[in-house]
């Protein structure tokens, strides 16, 4: 059974990612503006491909309206409301808003809501939606490294969702830029992948297989745990709290393609560690931090 949730499609992101990494070690050693042009044309593309239709059907987008905490992993949710309980008229950035489902929920609860991604196909697919469902919101074309396009000091909340940071390569740079853009008192939510994930190939129901070193970060851009909490501490966030979460559904496990094929049956037991031992591991890793000043 396949459950509401922004812990969907973490397998799809990884297929696409490695599919990717075929180019990606000699992606790292172009400049900076050669790297951002390159990885813009590659989500230009898979902006229209199966996988990110299969996100905008009137289905999905007609369960978002119904219930628009469904774009968050539960957990997640209850962070955000923790820390900012009343969201009507507040202002938020999703940096590399991909497809957007969780730009479109906060406008849905009354956020003034900004999304920018890399990807200008991207931006065009969630402008169009939004004209659809009447939300009100702005779309900036921008590299969630620098945020160079948006104003300092001007969100009272920075979200960052799963898959975001398997596709920076200057971590500091992109702390630095979220810390700039809030308000002092502002909240920075990061909702992506458990970096002890990262080790193994994550067959599911199948013993787990090492397949590379934790160490290892580049050229992946597996960030280990350190590096995600260090490189906020030392941009001048503060941190409040950080939640490792479980799985929600088979789109964890799964790739889009593989997943439409999937008997429900075959489905079972996938969050049970006995069943499928990979399961015993934090799936998902949110972390919130605040600007003091």
């Amino acid at each position: 059974m396949i459950e509401a949730g922004k812990n969907r499609d973490f397998k799809e992101s990884c297929l696409r990612s490695q599919q990717f990494s075929g180019i990606l070690g000699w992606v790292i050693k172009m400049n900076a503006d050669e790297r951002i042009e390159t990885i813009k044309a590659w989500w230009n593309k898979t902006a229209d491909s199966d996988w990110y239709r299969s996100l905008r059907t009137e289905e999905q987008i007609e369960g978002l309206r119904k219930d628009p905490a469904s774009a968050f992993h539960p957990a997640v949710w209850e962070l955000i409301r923790r820390y900012l309980p009343d969201l009507k008229s507040r202002r938020i950035l999703l940096p590399s808003s991909g497809d957007n489902h969780a730009a479109f929920a906060l406008a849905m609860m009354g956020a003034q809501v900004t999304s920018s991604d890399i990807s200008e196909r991207q931006l065009e697919n969630a402008a169009e939606l939004a004209k659809r469902l009447s939300l009100d919101m702005e779309f900036i074309c921008d590299n969630t490294m620098k945020l160079s396009r948006i104003p300092d000091q001007s969100f009272d909340l920075v979200y960052t969702s799963n898959g975001t940071l398997s596709w920076i390569d200057d971590l500091d740079g992109m702390n630095r830029s979220i810390r700039r853009v809030l308000k002092p008192g502002g909240y920075a939510v990061l909702y992506d992948l458990h970096p002890f994930n990262r080790p193994f190939s994550g067959e599911a129901y199948r013993e787990p297989r090492i397949v590379k070193s934790y160490r290892d970060v580049f050229p992946d851009l597996h960030w280990r745990l350190q590096d995600i909490i260090n490189s906020q501490i030392r941009a001048g966030l503060r941190i409040c709290e950080l939640a490792e979460l479980p799985a929600l559904d088979a789109s964890f496990w799964f790739p889009f393609a593989e997943l439409q094929n999937k008997k429900p049956e075959e489905l079972e037991g996938l969050n049970d560690w006995k069943k499928n031992p990979l399961a015993a591991l934090p799936a998902w890793l949110a972390v919130v931090s605040e600007r003091t000043g």
